[in-house]
């Protein structure tokens, strides 16, 4: 009987001991999970917020950076412009090549699709537009097989930014950047 005794002590002893350790480990466990949930949930907000924080295109921006001036310029005639021939550049992976043309009017801005076109394919006038100083930008476009004149529409800069900001697209106008080139052909 005695020997019993001692072994439903032990017994009890080892099995409390043995529930504990158990309970420790259930317990480090979910400490040790609910951390990391708490971890991942932060992270994806950061991501989160970080992916939807959007950077307008600002008209100081604008002033200041030529190519972004440009692309925006471009972007708002691809998208928003209603003469059907600035459908012709409207290749975002192609990009564009800008020759720059000084008038007595002032300089007309000249764009051909495609950056890496070569004079020999520069066979049709291109669309072009001129960016007055009291803010105006004025698209034109050559009428193909016509004898009038060429077909305008006019724009403000303002109206340009408002626009790009108003599509989100103030990214991929900074993105346009890369596929730009250039050039004084006089």
């Amino acid at each position: 009987m005695m020997f019993f005794k001692h072994r439903t002590k032990w017994g009890l002893i080892v099995g409390t001991l043995g529930l504990l350790i158990i309970a420790g480990f259930v317990f480090a466990g979910k400490i040790v999970n609910h951390g990391s949930q708490s971890t991942q949930i932060k992270t994806h907000q950061l991501r989160k917020n970080h992916i939807h924080k959007y950077q307008p295109l600002t008209l100081k921006a604008f002033k200041s950076h030529r190519d972004l001036a440009f692309c925006s310029v471009i972007y708002f005639a691809i998208k928003h412009v209603k003469i059907q021939r600035w459908q012709e550049v409207s290749d975002f992976n192609l990009g564009w090549q800008i020759e720059i043309h000084r008038t007595s009017q002032g300089a007309h801005y000249l764009v051909w699709p495609d950056k890496r076109i070569t004079a020999k394919e520069k066979q049709l006038e291109p669309n072009w537009f001129e960016l007055k100083e009291n803010g105006r930008v004025i698209y034109h476009s050559f009428v193909v097989h016509s004898f009038r004149k060429n077909l305008t529409q006019t724009a403000t800069v303002r109206k340009v930014i408002n626009q790009i900001n108003s599509d989100r697209a103030a990214g991929r106008v900074r993105g346009m950047q890369k596929n730009l080139v250039i050039r004084n052909d006089n």
